[in-house]
């Protein structure tokens, strides 16, 4: 048995599946790998925070301030005689904490290299050069189309090659994890893609412009926008379909079990906001497309809300690994067969939380968890999430509050212990 886990940052599942369910016929590796998978239709990220999520989905729980640092399914299944190997699309983000060992990590030593990677990254406000720095590449970004300093994102090519290299160099059972970044803003024309005819420069300004001015876009620069992150995500696409097609040709497909996940929304202009997600638990921020193929996943379509924390318990079973204790995800093949209504999922916005989310398919009520207020939509007759329900059926509000309660209060306690250990028992 293997298992290959694909995630993938700043993914809408709106923007993945059409209105009829089926994926949009611009993503055929997404589509070729729905057809055949468990389509899990609303599927949440444990946080708007896709940093959050990836920790969450590797360790099947909701990370807190001072746990998440335990062991992961990568440990787990390292334990148990696979090979593990963990590619990622943003080398620079910090993973020490979340257990993992990449063998792929190498950082740019030249003296240019680092000078970009730190321009790039957010300076905090208070630091010296924080604010002369963030201003000089907002204003010479929004005037003239160029940027001081490159993403720190990897290419999708060089992900791609770094697993399927590592795949060659490797034998026996495998678990592969690529995290792919190029969907995160800021987005730029793709060749070949829908955003394939838009100039660099005028992608630039318009980045800077969703920060800087985002009420003075006109309705075309509003479609360029959106065009250019249609064009991510088929170049996204293009990247998963090469890699798939690579793991067909190096491992047996009969016997390995892959998972697409996306671990952040986009809000692309819904409620003023372009691509911050922080704090955000409406649909477009953190519904993500979530398929399951292999053996054990019929091709079918689900309704019931499933989670980021769900990943580790449902490819740990699969893999014929048991955990000694439930750590806050479920294995949801266990619910095949079963008629699944109004289980809750829950999420919250980093490790030492804002604000929480509870939703069960149908309701979802947030909450900020500084004064309290609470917000509560109604999916069946308003999947825009436009109107407040929280004043009009209080027995489904009070359900849902003394649930999220519950959470929260959880997650407290859980910050003062550390987490329980995963104990790998390898099935005959």
């Amino acid at each position: 048995m293997h298992v290959v886990l694909v995630t993938a940052a700043a993914v809408r599942r709106d923007y993945v599946r059409t209105e009829d369910g089926r994926v949009n016929a611009a993503l055929p590796a997404l589509g070729r790998l729905a057809g055949d998978a468990t389509v899990f239709s609303r599927a949440y990220t444990s946080s708007p925070d896709h940093e959050s999520t990836l920790r969450a989905i590797l360790t099947g729980t909701h990370p807190t301030e001072d746990s998440g640092r335990g062991p992961t399914l990568v440990d787990a299944l390292a334990d148990a005689g696979w090979k593990a190997g963990l590619f990622h699309g943003r080398p620079d983000e910090t993973r020490s904490s979340w257990g993992f060992d990449a063998p792929d990590e190498r950082s740019d030593r030249t003296l240019a290299g680092r000078l970009r990677a730190t321009a790039h990254r957010k300076i905090a406000d208070d630091t010296v050069l924080g604010g002369p720095l963030e201003s000089a590449d907002r204003l010479i970004g929004s005037s003239f189309g160029t940027r001081v300093a490159e993403p720190a994102s990897r290419p999708a090519e060089e992900v791609t090659e770094r697993a399927l290299s590592w795949l060659d160099e490797t034998s026996g059972p495998r678990f592969l994890w690529v995290h792919y970044d190029v969907a995160r803003a800021p987005h730029v024309p793709r060749e070949g893609t829908a955003s394939g005819g838009i100039d660099p420069r005028t992608a630039t300004k318009l980045a800077y412009a969703t920060t800087s001015a985002p009420d003075a876009l006109t309705d075309e620069e509003k479609a360029t926008l959106e065009t250019l992150y249609r064009g991510e995500l088929e170049h996204l696409d293009r990247h998963i379909g090469r890699l798939f097609d690579g793991i067909q040709s190096r491992l047996d497909v009969s016997d390995t079990v892959t998972a697409f996940a996306g671990t952040s929304g986009c809000p692309l202009g819904e409620r003023g906001r372009w691509y911050e997600t922080s704090g955000d638990f409406y649909e477009e921020s953190v519904r993500v497309p979530l398929f399951v193929h292999g053996p054990g996943f019929d091709a079918e379509r689900v309704e019931f809300a499933a989670s980021s924390v769900d990943v580790l318990p449902t490819l740990a079973a699969a893999a014929g690994v048991e955990r000694a204790a439930q750590r806050g995800g479920s294995d949801l093949r266990s619910f095949a067969g079963r008629r699944v209504t109004e289980r809750q999922v829950f999420g919250a916005a980093g490790t030492a939380p804002a604000a929480a989310m509870v939703c069960n398919g149908r309701w979802k009520l947030s909450r900020r968890l500084g004064d309290g207020r609470e917000t509560l939509f109604d999916h069946s007759d308003d999947a825009g999430e436009r109107r407040d329900r929280s004043g009009e059926n209080l027995p489904v509000h009070r359900a849902l509050s003394h649930a999220l309660d519950y959470f929260v209060e959880n997650r407290r306690r859980s910050s003062t212990s550390a987490g329980s250990p995963i104990e790998v028992k390898t099935r005959s």
